[in-house]
């Protein structure tokens, strides 16, 4: 197969211009994008990408947790398909390349594919993947649930700090599909992504090849104090559980600095009750996210977040609950993925590194299904999960022709 003239099939302007326009689709004002999962706009830009999807001859279907998949079909239908997308959720707010790159890159690959008018093999999916990002529902939801590492039923019954359920929203945005989840054979899972690091933009690499991923932890800790009145109960008396709160968030922050560049942790939620301006907070929750080179760092972390919980209940009296950490240790991604990636950026032009993933991505569960790679491509200022998120036009043309090379290999031609 000849890469370099199926590059040109890849309309770089359209891709653009579809990245652009959904981006608008829950535009902030600086120029980012909020989407929450299972949102007004959430399901907004759901249903654009169908509507594109369809245009380009694809067929749609929607799984019970929300997934959505277009997909082109092969002359070979039977086999296995290739797979590839991301997500359509953001932060809050977010940016107009996390997650959407992957998703409008593969519909761009189909319509590549298209207009080439060769007789490729096997078919391609287009995945839409149901809350990646956690900002409303436990995060990784579509995905998880797919790689069956969560029931569809546990998934459904989450519900949001409103007590919202996933169900009950799904069916309120028309996504509440009745497909099973999972259960099929896939050939592979590519996703493409912004790198959310300066590693490549600082080697003046354009493509980045994903070996694998971190050790992971996530800590939950509960400061319990007690109410008083903020302006009568004496200071020696007080028992501030925003105080130890504190504490706590000063000292873990400093573990996390003590490890740069391997390591890293910080406090990054926080729930304080009653929070008034008149009461002492009684009640404080505290989530930790934790990610490390190994497994001797990451245990080092959490040990020293032990030790400083000791410490803080010492100096304040008060009670700090330790509730048991997530632990998600590092996958490696598939090396025959990896050279095709790096075959494909070679054939077309594009120096290629190596390189680790910090980050959480769909592509991690998807790892437990079947081959997976993760391509990644710079970001400026390795700037992501907000407003001023960028992917400049040249780098996601060069992602999206890798991605195409890498899928068109796969597929094959009969």
């Amino acid at each position: 197969m000849n890469i370099e003239s199926l590059k040109h099939n890849l309309d770089p302007s359209r891709l653009w211009s579809d990245l652009m326009t959904l981006g608008a689709i829950g535009v902030t004002p600086k120029g980012g994008s909020s989407r929450v999962a299972l949102s007004d706009a959430d399901r907004d830009a759901r249903n654009l990408f169908v509507y594109w999807a369809k245009e380009a001859g694809m067929t749609i279907k929607v799984d019970r947790i929300g997934n959505v998949f277009a997909r082109r079909e092969g002359r070979e239908p039977e086999l296995p398909p290739v797979m590839i997308g991301s997500h359509l959720d953001t932060q809050t707010p977010g940016g107009k390349f996390d997650g959407i790159l992957g998703v409008l890159a593969g519909l761009e690959v189909v319509r590549a594919m298209n207009r080439s008018k060769l007789p490729f093999r096997r078919s391609v999916e287009v995945a839409v993947w149901t809350n990646e990002e956690g900002v409303r529902f436990p995060g990784l939801m579509g995905s998880s649930v797919f790689a069956k590492l969560k029931s569809v039923e546990q998934a459904l019954a989450d519900v949001d700090k409103n007590g919202i359920s996933v169900a009950t929203e799904l069916k309120r945005i028309g996504y509440a599909g009745q497909e099973p989840v999972g259960d099929r054979a896939l050939d592979s899972y590519i996703e493409l992504h912004i790198e959310q690091g300066a590693l490549l933009e600082k080697a003046n690499v354009t493509i980045g090849a994903v070996t694998n991923s971190s050790w992971w932890a996530i800590g939950n800790l509960t400061v319990h104090g007690s109410n008083g009145h903020a302006q009568t109960a004496p200071m020696s008396h007080r028992k501030n559980a925003l105080y130890g709160a504190a504490q706590l968030i000063s000292r873990i922050e400093q573990v996390g600095l003590s490890h740069e560049p391997h390591g890293m942790v910080s406090v990054t939620e926080i729930e304080c009750l009653p929070n008034n301006m008149i009461n002492l907070p009684h009640y404080c929750n505290l989530k930790y996210l934790i990610v490390h080179d190994t497994e001797a760092g990451r245990s080092q972390i959490i040990e020293q977040i032990k030790e400083i919980i000791a410490t803080v209940k010492q100096e304040t009296g008060l009670l700090v609950d330790d509730e048991s950490e997530l632990s998600l240790d590092r996958l490696d991604f598939s090396p025959e993925l990896l050279d095709l990636t790096e075959n494909a950026a070679e054939s077309l032009g594009y120096k290629s590194m190596r390189l680790s993933t910090l980050t959480g991505h769909d592509a991690l569960q998807m790892h437990h299904v079947c081959p997976t790679a993760i391509i990644f491509v710079p970001c400026e200022g390795g700037l992501s999960h907000c407003e001023e998120e960028w992917c400049s036009e040249e780098h996601v043309t060069a992602g999206a022709q890798v991605l195409l090379a890498a899928v068109a290999s796969r597929v094959g031609i009969v």
